[in-house]
């Protein structure tokens, strides 16, 4: 494994190290805010879940596009293998987290549609 591979492999163990826990960290946190009633709290959370899902997949498709670019281009832009093998191993990971955090953000969808909404009753003369 060359140096770019192993850069690259050391980025995406430590994306992974530092991803789950936030995402679980999420997820317990919007079971919080929905029993506390948090309304506010959960929109929030929902805005910032759906923020990382984009960026998460947006950093995949990245890296699909630099392996596709890297093999289709007529230029010679060989790259080693084990560079190859690390960029798709990243594109895999990061396309994976952002099935996770789409989950997430389905689970608050789904408990702000669980809140009660007011209801006006008109007045009886």
């Amino acid at each position: 494994m060359n140096t770019f591979g192993a850069l690259m492999m050391t980025v995406t163990m430590t994306m992974t190290a530092v991803m789950l826990p936030r995402i679980y960290m999420s997820w317990i946190v919007a079971e919080r805010y929905f029993l506390e009633g948090e309304i506010g709290q959960l929109m929030q959370l929902l805005a910032e879940q759906n923020n990382w899902v984009w960026r998460q997949f947006g950093c995949g498709a990245a890296a699909v596009a630099m392996i596709w670019m890297v093999r289709n281009s007529p230029h010679d832009l060989s790259i080693p293998a084990s560079m190859e093998a690390a960029l798709a191993c990243y594109a895999i990971i990061s396309l994976v987290f952002a099935v996770l955090e789409s989950l997430v953000a389905q689970r608050v969808a789904g408990f702000l549609a669980l809140v009660p909404a007011r209801a006006k009753v008109a007045e009886e003369d």
